[in-house]
């Protein structure tokens, strides 16, 4: 019975990856296929208009590895490893729930700027946590989008993570909220997408103009060349997972660039792994702590996407076996407090 059963899993699994490329994406057959596996990890629904999904390009962002040239690949670091004083579980949003970044969930909109945000959300939750909460600020994936185009990658086309940490090692970031929240020296300047309706006002978002001597938000009163925070330290991190989490436990939350397939796009809850559907491109989150649950070890992460996406912008995903690349690609930064 278990072989049959495997097999009628395994036919409409192939069947899918041949529908999963017209276009829609045939959402409601995904979240059927997903739902209806018994005893399955995780629960599919909708996250997205269906028409926002004809091109999902916009959601990415990451350049993968193979285009990041042997001069930008970071070192790894060596965290010292002391398993006895890990937890079995870990939430950093639970620990550090003061700190604005670390329950901030960002939107890129229709940009491909994770590699930017994520990297950017990163270093602003480190910087709260190494300095006890003296600064308490969110820092502006929109300075490292715009700034560093060119040199990064390109802007909301994507870029390279690694590349993001060197430039706020060498130039700085400065404060920057979400769209419209009037927080900090240049907040993020594109509108986010109704996920509930095609009204987005174009298909992929123009990279914002770069600002690198003035802020943008003209009620803040800090000079740019005042409000900028450095890292003295940038490097990736071994794909271990006591390694990764040894890291996350130590510095705070780290940055992953991980694959995302058709169904991924209909998380809601539960722990992800691949079930089916299509490449669609590599994409930048953050790890912020892990657990286990029904004796699946998983990693806790947050997305770009807004916080109507997933659990409230969060998503678990398995951890320990390398689930979509996600342990692969690490990288983090020491903060100058």
């Amino acid at each position: 019975m278990f072989i049959g059963f495997t097999r009628v899993i395994v036919g409409l699994i192939l069947y899918f990856d041949v529908i999963s490329s017209t276009p829609l994406f045939k959402v409601n057959q995904i979240i059927q296929l997903v739902n209806n596996i018994p005893k399955h990890t995780w629960k599919a629904g909708i996250n997205f208009h269906p028409s926002l999904l004809t091109n999902v390009s916009h959601l990415m962002g990451v350049v993968p590895w193979n285009k990041l040239s042997e001069k930008d690949i970071l070192l790894t670091y060596d965290v010292s490893i002391d398993l006895e004083s890990l937890p079995e579980s870990y939430d950093i949003t639970q620990t550090w729930s003061e700190c604005k970044s670390v329950v901030s969930i960002r939107d890129q909109s229709n940009c491909g700027s994770c590699w930017a945000l994520s990297t950017a959300s990163a270093f602003s939750d480190r910087l709260c946590i190494t300095s006890n909460m003296g600064v308490n600020k969110v820092l502006s994936g929109e300075y490292i989008n715009s700034c560093c185009n060119g040199k990064c990658g390109n802007g909301c086309n994507g870029g390279h993570p690694e590349k993001a940490w060197k430039y706020i090692k060498k130039n700085g970031l400065c404060t920057g909220g979400e769209y419209g929240s009037n927080e900090g020296c240049q907040p993020y300047s594109i509108v986010p997408c109704p996920r509930n309706a095609n009204s987005c006002s174009k298909e992929n978002e123009d990279t914002p103009q770069c600002y690198k001597d003035q802020c943008t938000n003209n009620n803040y009163e800090t000079p740019l060349v005042s409000d900028l925070y450095y890292a003295y330290k940038v490097y990736s991190v071994k794909p271990k997972p006591e390694i990764i989490m040894s890291e996350v436990f130590k510095n705070g939350p780290v940055v992953a660039a991980m694959k995302v397939y058709d169904d991924f796009l209909c998380y809601k809850g539960g722990i992800y792994q691949y079930t089916t559907g299509g490449l669609k491109g590599d994409h930048a989150v953050k790890i912020m702590g892990w657990g286990e649950d029904d004796g699946i070890d998983y990693w806790l992460c947050a997305n770009t996407w807004g916080n109507s996406w997933g659990m409230g912008g969060m998503f678990k995903i398995r951890r320990g076996r390398n689930e979509c690349g996600i342990e692969n690609r690490i990288t983090g930064g020491l903060p100058k407090v």
